[in-house]
């Protein structure tokens, strides 16, 4: 019992000094364990390790009862169908027609939302996420979704993944994100989104992409340049992570490939941005 007890102030005490801001924090943390209560509405099972709910839409969704996984899902959960950040816009929300990307799935819930997209393709680079995706995929046979346990970079090859402590959706390729909350790294593959492209693994035309890839986004627009200059996606609502992201270059990038930013909500550590391409 005092270990655990003592466990949970190490974590806090990391958090406040992340954070610095402990107003923020104890907001966040509010929101956390408030919705984490109304989510015993939709509990269905604990499988050994392993929480099912009941999603919105009627499909399931699996997730680790691990603290760091269960947090992330609780948060994504209400970013995705609580807060609806990803749309916002009637435009960017996918329909039945469309392609879709989901870069930075997690566990699958804005794919899940989607589901009924002519076709989603998931990258999710952190193993233990992954399986769980692909889990859920599967339990809701759902066949017009392909995986990739890919992370997206400026270039092929493999890389340092840092694995957050406290938040599993938080774990990162930039080491200085967050870096005090790095609990381990391991190697990852990692692939350009011209690749994607010219290898033919993706469409040559995306719809609707959803980029959360935790600070990797300027490195992800470096890998792509020739693909989105040709306006291989036409809208993207993506998630810019303010502290590790050079604003100046990238916002100036995207205007330079095409792209009009149409939205932006604006955060304490990240924006998230509606953009088009117009060209």
């Amino acid at each position: 019992m005092a270990e655990s007890t003592l466990r949970r102030f190490k974590t806090l005490y990391k958090l406040v000094v992340e954070y610095k801001n402990i107003g923020f924090l104890a907001t966040s943390l509010y929101e956390y364990l408030k919705l984490r209560s109304s989510l015993n509405k939709s509990f269905i099972e604990n499988r050994k390790g392993i929480f099912v709910f009941r999603l919105p839409n009627g499909l399931r969704a699996v997730v680790l009862t691990d603290p760091k996984y269960l947090r992330t899902y609780v948060v994504t959960y209400d970013e995705i169908f609580v807060m609806d950040i990803y749309d916002r816009l009637r435009d960017f929300m996918p329909n039945e027609h469309d392609v879709v990307l989901d870069l930075g799935a997690f566990i699958g819930l804005y794919t899940l939302k989607h589901y009924r997209a002519e076709r989603i393709f998931a990258f999710e680079p952190n193993p233990i996420s992954y399986t769980l995706l692909r889990s859920n995929i599967r339990l809701n046979e759902l066949e017009n979704v392909k995986l990739f346990n890919y992370a997206l970079w400026s270039q092929s090859g493999y890389m340092p993944f840092y694995e957050e402590e406290f938040l599993a959706g938080g774990s990162t390729l930039i080491p200085e994100r967050r870096k005090s909350l790095h609990m381990k790294k391991f190697m990852v593959k990692t692939i350009s989104f011209d690749q994607l492209i010219d290898q033919r693994i993706i469409p040559a035309y995306i719809d609707v992409a959803k980029v959360d890839i935790e600070g990797a986004e300027v490195e992800f627009v470096k890998g792509g340049e020739k693909s989105l200059s040709r306006g291989c996606i036409n809208r993207m609502v993506m998630e810019v992570h303010k502290k590790v992201v050079n604003l100046k270059w990238f916002y100036n990038k995207l205007k330079e490939l095409g792209f009009r930013v149409n939205y932006k909500i604006s955060g304490y550590e990240m924006d998230i941005i509606y953009v088009i391409h117009i060209r």
